[in-house]
């Protein structure tokens, strides 16, 4: 479960400039961890610190469309966060495919 904790977290930190408006693989990944927060079969320790990532992902989203999105960023650091979240996503769910392949039906 460390691994899932550190991927969250990881990804708490990379999604905060994704606006939920502009990136569809943010919401992708918000998406993801809300399933598995969840997820009865996952340990109520990871199903917590999973629904608090998915709450924090969220609200940061939230911070950056309040303030304009990416409207006025620059075309590669809205790729770079794309690509970010995709990348975070990507590993989630690669990781409870392998644990708890339950929790993301």
């Amino acid at each position: 479960m460390n691994k899932l904790a550190l991927a969250v977290g990881v990804a708490a930190v990379l999604a905060a400039g994704c606006s939920k408006k502009r990136v569809s693989e943010c919401d992708d990944f918000v998406t993801t961890a809300e399933k598995l927060a969840k997820c009865e079969k996952l340990p109520e320790t990871a199903r917590t610190s999973v629904a608090g990532s998915a709450k924090q992902i969220k609200d940061m989203l939230q911070m950056v469309d309040d303030n304009g999105g990416f409207d006025s960023a620059p075309a590669e650091t809205v790729d770079q966060m794309r690509q970010a979240c995709k990348s975070q996503n990507t590993r989630i769910v690669e990781e409870m495919q392998k644990t708890f392949p339950e929790c993301l039906k």
